[in-house]
């Protein structure tokens, strides 16, 4: 919600919060139906004594899993005007191997097509052909996140971090191996590798989270800098990375570095940050059925922290039925969690727009039409992280966690509120498609 009572801090004169409020139609006018306003008074109830806590591993080893992701990503560029369903995308692999990258060879196209994420940008894609037994159900995915530092050198950021991710994505679909074999810190190195021949980029720079899961449910991270993931599992963070820097707000990042400013460097004494892929921490969980996991650059955590996102995926998946909740009962994932996942799943969550919605001729129809095609849960939850990302980074009452950050090592700084920056959140949903994994919890 945007509640237009709220003061804040405006990026530009497009992204006032009277402009972001009018840009969510959706969250203004769409209504929630009683019957899971009930469900979820319910389950939140002040009177239940449960507390969120780690919960025990859902699958026994006597059978494997069979995990199918369902993935969406939700992104805005700084001082844009922020739309939950304009502003989200569905990765759906019976129609695209890919999204977030252009295949387009001509740089001023490259540029056209991409998606509104300012400097930040991402990928989803499959594994290879799915000719190896088991690789048709593998994906990887990446968040990236332009260093802003080199504008003051005339050089676009976001050249930069989007190469990265359109070469990783390349390579992650030119894969010919069985998809276990592919590494995620081997796909930076592959998408480094290619951003710094490629004679388009001159110079920039990109910190990078990036993953490659597995049909039996493992998942392996690379982190390289202040972009990074969290796994919550049943109103619990079963996982969170830590962001690596060499000190406040200057992360560990990739890098190109024209010769011309290495010798000036060399001669005035001074020198660059030049990390590499060899420098990311590499991590590996085993997702079970109704997992949430998200990768995000520092645009979520510098505004949002581990608890915010909680309580915020928490509230969506227990609204929608995704996870069921009662009075001293352990959350658990209901039967639904797979229709949820699909395009026109949340049907029966959400009333019909009205035809006040839109002004324009068709405006309602349009406005159903992306609810049917774009609404799942996944794209909400990424919408809803966006979203609330986008809402603290232009609240100057609301200290986050960049705002603490900057209190502890510059106290005499008087630094209050969010950090206005290009937001990004990937969000991918576990669904165990095998024959005894589509029940709730054990």
């Amino acid at each position: 919600m945007l509640p237009p009572t709220v003061s804040c801090r405006a990026c530009s004169s497009t992204c006032s919060l009277q402009a972001l409020a009018a840009a969510h139609p959706v969250f203004r006018s769409t209504r929630i139906r009683p019957s899971f306003l009930a469900t979820c008074r319910h389950a939140l109830s002040p009177d239940s004594r449960r507390s969120f806590h780690s919960t025990p591993e859902r699958f026994s080893t006597s059978r494997s899993p069979r995990i199918s992701y369902r993935v969406a990503v939700s992104s805005s560029g700084k001082g844009r005007r922020f739309h939950p369903l304009k502003n989200a995308y569905n990765f759906n692999p019976s129609t695209s191997n890919v999204i977030g990258v252009t295949k387009d060879k001509n740089p001023s196209t490259r540029r056209r097509g991409r998606p509104d994420s300012g400097e930040d940008a991402f990928f989803v894609s499959r594994v290879g052909s799915g000719e190896h037994a088991g690789s048709e159900d593998a994906v990887a995915f990446a968040v990236a996140d332009g260093v802003g530092g080199w504008t003051e050198s005339r050089v676009d950021p976001a050249d930069f971090s989007h190469g990265l991710c359109g070469y990783m994505a390349d390579t992650a679909l030119a894969w010919d191996e069985p998809a276990d074999k592919l590494r995620p810190k081997q796909l930076l190195q592959t998408g480094y590798d290619q951003i710094v021949a490629d004679p388009a980029v001159k110079a920039g720079g990109s910190t990078a989270s990036v993953g490659v899961a597995l049909p039996d449910g493992r998942v392996e991270l690379a982190n390289l800098g202040d972009s990074g993931s969290v796994l919550l599992r049943r109103a619990a963070v079963h996982h969170y990375s830590i962001p690596q820097t060499h000190g406040f707000n200057t992360p560990y990042q990739l890098s190109i570095i024209p010769p011309r400013m290495r010798a000036q460097a060399s001669v005035f004494g001074g020198a660059f940050l030049e990390d590499f892929p060899r420098d990311a921490v590499v991590t590996n969980v085993q997702m079970q059925h109704g997992d949430v996991l998200m990768l995000a650059t520092d645009g979520v955590f510098d505004n949002l922290n581990n608890q915010d996102i909680l309580k915020l995926v928490t509230s969506r998946m227990i609204l929608t039925g995704a996870w069921t909740a009662a009075p001293d009962i352990a959350v658990s994932v209901s039967d639904s969690l797979a229709a949820l996942t699909v395009p026109g799943g949340l049907a029966e969550t959400f009333y019909p727009p009205s035809s006040s919605d839109f002004t324009s001729k068709g405006g309602s129809n349009e406005l159903s039409k992306r609810l049917e095609t774009t609404l799942t849960l996944q794209s909400l939850l990424a919408a809803s992280i966006a979203g609330e990302a986008k809402l603290a980074s232009v609240d100057f009452r609301r200290d986050g966690p960049f705002a603490k950050e900057a209190q502890r090592y510059y106290p005499g700084d008087y630094y209050r509120g969010g950090k206005v920056d290009d937001i990004c959140a990937l969000v991918l949903v576990a669904v165990d498609e095998s024959p005894a994994g589509c029940s709730g919890s054990e």
